[in-house]
């Protein structure tokens, strides 16, 4: 029976059927003959044979399969080592071309999603098109280019028309406002200059109305552009006076209509609103001032000018300004002031996630085993330091009680920059960002560090204004909105603005109404609850 099972071994490994051999060659009997022992040796160099093949073929895990079976026959010999080593070299080769490859259809999606579909392009032309990334994008760039070219054509015939408004609501719906496809540059360039031409004519006029509304048409494909900054700050101290007017503020309405006459020097009608405010100022401060003024108990300064902050001047001017200072609070003796925005809330969308939404200008984070309990309590060694991050101005500082790292360098203070990573220790890190740098709200995103809360993706330090929308500038991204909506603090509530219609518990809202805590309020096509968290 031996010879039997040497014979068909032999056949087998003379027919080529390796595996078939190398079943019958592991039998103890076969591998203690001497004349087994030689066919062993045979069948061993066979398979290095086969798996050089395999390996030149690019076919790297037979080969591996062939190499170890070599070794299980005859041990690591010098030509199973030397196999060996080759299939370890193109593995690490691959896994390097593989690298390689997700870098460039990373970069390719990067310029693609800017606006640069053909740097996309020639990138994604350098990696292997059977990458299955590669193609999906490039299929995307082709989608993208046609969908260039038919709003371009299109916006073209409502110039022609004469039709600004269906120009840009076309721009705005092919969504292609920041792409860099020449045709579609040189036309937002028109809408620009029209646009512009257009606003400082209603300004000159006192059309306030009409700037209005073009401007928050244009504004989203021309956010970036001076003249259109300019114009929306002017705008917005229009806005702003005729709010301080309707609160009998008329001195602080003529300090901010003589900014809008610096702006706007060709508006005629700015020298005349400017002479009737500061009248009406001083005749309402000589009657305050006069017997009736001794009659009013606890009398407040009738007129103080609002400060407008810097950020105000940037992408979304008008929605930055600051609103009216709140009217003092009634006093009773059961009275309780209540102020939603001076608490933690945790903003839940459908869809989308949790967010922690914080108010204060000064934020701890820490182990939430600290002595000092941290406004975010991290699940995380007790011993690792505090991190104090606190809005001073326009700017944000960091500041910790032991040495901690930013961008991997070691401080315990710094003024913090969009997409800083901060570093308690090597397990517990989060990234600090200003995805909008008109706005002060920043982004605390806990990328490998633990809150008390797993449903709560990101924290957000919120200023004046929060924006949700599908744009990356947004501070929460809501891939189900057409537009950006706006959640804006006022008295000590949550406004919203924008187009899309609001509603509460499936009731329609007026836009004017604060949004309501613990009640499902729907905003366009996204659904989210604000919930007061106790601390």
């Amino acid at each position: 029976m031996l010879i039997l099972q040497l014979r068909r071994a032999e056949c087998a490994l003379a027919d080529g059927r390796l595996d078939e051999a190398f079943d019958l060659a592991q039998r103890s009997d076969v591998q203690e003959h001497r004349r087994g022992q030689r066919l062993i040796g045979r069948l061993a160099r066979a398979y290095v044979k086969r798996g050089r093949g395999n390996l030149q073929r690019k076919r790297i895990q037979p080969a591996l399969a062939d190499c170890n079976k070599a070794a299980k026959l005859a041990g690591e010999l010098s030509d199973v080592a030397e196999l060996r080593s080759d299939i370890c070299t193109a593995i690490e080769e691959k896994r390097l071309k593989n690298q390689d490859q997700s870098l460039k259809v990373a970069q390719a999606r990067t310029r693609i999603e800017n606006g640069w579909l053909s740097v996309g392009e020639k990138i994604l032309g350098q990696a292997e098109r059977d990458d299955g990334g590669a193609n999906e994008l490039l299929q995307q760039v082709a989608a993208t280019r046609m969908q260039i070219d038919e709003a371009v054509a299109k916006a073209e015939e409502a110039l022609q028309r004469d039709d600004v408004d269906a120009a840009v609501e076309i721009f705005r719906a092919a969504n292609v406002a920041h792409s860099q496809n020449g045709k579609a540059a040189e036309l937002r360039s028109r809408l620009k200059r029209i646009a512009v031409k257009r606003i400082e004519g209603s300004l000159d006029e006192g059309r306030i109305d009409s700037a209005l509304a073009l401007h928050e048409r244009i504004e989203p494909i021309a956010a970036e552009d001076g003249r259109i900054k300019e114009l929306s700050l002017a705008l917005g101290y229009c806005r702003r006076a005729a709010e301080s007017v309707a609160n009998a503020r008329p001195r602080a309405a003529a300090t901010l209509l003589r900014k809008v006459a610096v702006i706007c020097p060709s508006a005629k009608w700015l020298k005349t609103a400017i002479g009737q405010v500061q009248q009406a100022a001083e005749s309402t401060e000589q009657i305050a001032a006069g017997p009736l003024g001794l009659i009013i108990e606890g009398r407040q300064t009738l007129d103080t000018e609002p400060t407008v902050t810097s950020h105000a001047r940037g992408r979304r001017g008008l929605d930055q300004l600051p609103d009216a200072k709140p009217d003092p609070p009634t006093c009773t003796k059961n009275a309780k002031t209540h102020s939603p925005l001076s608490e933690k809330l945790l903003l839940a969308i459908d869809g989308v996630g949790s967010f922690l939404v914080l108010r204060d200008a000064r934020v701890t984070v820490g182990p939430v085993s600290s002595s000092a309990r941290p406004t975010l309590g991290l699940i995380a060694q007790p011993d690792l330091p505090v991190i104090t991050i606190e809005r001073t101005d326009d700017d944000y500082f960091a500041r910790a009680n032991k040495t901690i790292y930013v961008n991997d360098a070691p401080i315990t203070e710094k003024l913090l920059a969009d997409g800083d990573r901060i570093a308690l220790s090597n397990r517990c890190r989060l990234n600090f960002s200003i995805p909008n740098p008109a706005s002060t709200t920043a982004v605390l995103d806990f990328s490998s560090a633990r809150l008390g809360r797993a449903d709560i993706r990101q924290v957000i330090l919120m200023d004046r204004e929060l924006l949700i929308g599908p744009a990356a500038s947004d501070h929460i991204r809501a891939g189900l909105l057409d537009e950006t909506v706006t959640l804006f603090a006022r008295n000590g509530n949550l406004f919203s603005r924008g187009k899309t219609r609001m509603s509460a518990d499936g009731q329609i809202r007026d836009s004017r109404a604060p949004l309501a805590v613990g009640r499902r309020i729907r905003i366009g096509k996204i659904s989210l609850v604000l919930t007061k968290l106790e601390e």
